[in-house]
């Protein structure tokens, strides 16, 4: 596992040994970058709200957002996320919290954070779940009203076209894994 493209370009990321995770690969964290390079060019905040080994959000700063949340349940996952952080460098351009989903749009909200990008890549078991934190996501209003939530899930996993105020917009296929993009259907903040 690797840093793909910018100043970071090709730095290796520390990744997490078992099998309760399983890290997006090179491949798709390529493909999924160079699909929303537009949006990325404008972009702030990334926020990845299932952190694992930090390296989706390690990928978005390297390629020049300058401010990334990360937000795992697991402390061996934030542990891997914070040595990936000081591997690269970005440590002063990441905030890291030791939570669930949930509780970390909770902790945007509070803290007023509007996000440009909202990565979400859960236990693929869980196509469930994605729906109420999209759901939380729109309640919350944390995504800017040009920002993008894009969801990875198990192929066989189909998602709504929409999702309250989201409406999917884009949807791409790498092997089994699907990547879904959503945005604001009718801007309404």
């Amino acid at each position: 596992m690797r840093v793909i493209a910018g100043e970071k370009r090709g730095t290796k990321l520390v990744s997490i040994d078992g099998d309760f995770i399983r890290p997006t690969t090179d491949k798709v964290k390529g493909a999924v970058f160079n699909s929303v390079q537009v949006e990325l060019r404008e972009a702030q905040v990334f926020v990845d709200l299932f952190g694992g080994s930090g390296a989706m959000g390690i990928e978005a700063l390297s390629r020049g957002i300058p401010q990334a949340y990360f937000f795992d349940i697991s402390r061996n996952s934030i542990g891997i996320i914070k040595k990936n952080l000081k591997l690269t460098g970005f440590e002063s351009k990441a905030i890291v919290k030791n939570c669930s989903a949930e509780e970390g749009i909770g902790f945007l909200c509070k803290n007023s954070v509007k996000c440009d990008m909202i990565y979400m890549d859960p236990p693929y078991k869980d196509g469930i779940s994605m729906i109420s934190i999209v759901e939380k996501i729109c309640e919350k209003k944390i995504l800017n009203s040009d920002g993008i939530i894009m969801m990875e899930h198990e192929k066989s996993v189909i998602m709504p076209i929409a999702i309250k105020s989201f409406a999917k917009y884009k949807e791409k296929k790498y092997g089994t894994t699907l990547v879904s993009f959503y945005s604001w259907e009718n801007f309404d903040q």
